[in-house]
């Protein structure tokens, strides 16, 4: 088996999204007839223990926007969903709500952000531009909402 640390970012390293791709592809392999049936049992076998690595791998990647936390809430649930016992299904429920609150919160209107910061977010990016032609350096007012957005349809 390909070792999960070759699935990396764009800057040379690991990813969430990247992780999350390989999870989504082992859970689906996992998932196929063929590696349910006995003679496939020492694959199966490989598959899981890799599974579980890569579900403790994201514990040690930071998230780069909502999808990518999202993504890690999902894992989480995945695997709780496997692994809980009777009376602690309260806790799939829990990070349900956790994930369903990110959403709302990350799909506010912009109108919501200026009423309460009292400025629009075109405001906030005008002090940079301004210190950096008054320091004579070249621009680079670029602001990482545009590998935000890369990441998010990444994942």
């Amino acid at each position: 088996m390909a070792d999960s640390q070759n699935f990396t970012g764009q800057d040379g390293t690991q990813s969430v999204s990247a992780l999350g791709l390989r999870w989504a592809a082992l859970r689906g392999m996992l998932n196929s007839p063929l590696i349910t049936a006995e003679e496939q049992r020492p694959l199966r076998d490989e598959l899981l223990r890799e599974l579980s690595a890569i579900e403790q791998d994201f514990s040690d990647l930071p998230s780069r926007s909502t999808m990518e936390i999202s993504a890690k809430l999902d894992i989480a649930k995945s695997a709780l969903r496997e692994r809980i016992h009777g009376g602690e299904a309260w806790l799939v429920d829990l990070i349900e709500s956790i994930q369903s609150d990110l959403h709302s919160v990350a799909h506010k209107p912009a109108s919501a952000t200026t009423a309460t910061t009292g400025r629009s977010p075109a405001n906030l990016s005008r002090p940079q531009q301004q210190r950096s032609e008054e320091t004579g350096s070249p621009s680079s007012t670029t602001s990482s909402t545009g590998s935000d957005t890369a990441t998010s349809s990444a994942a």
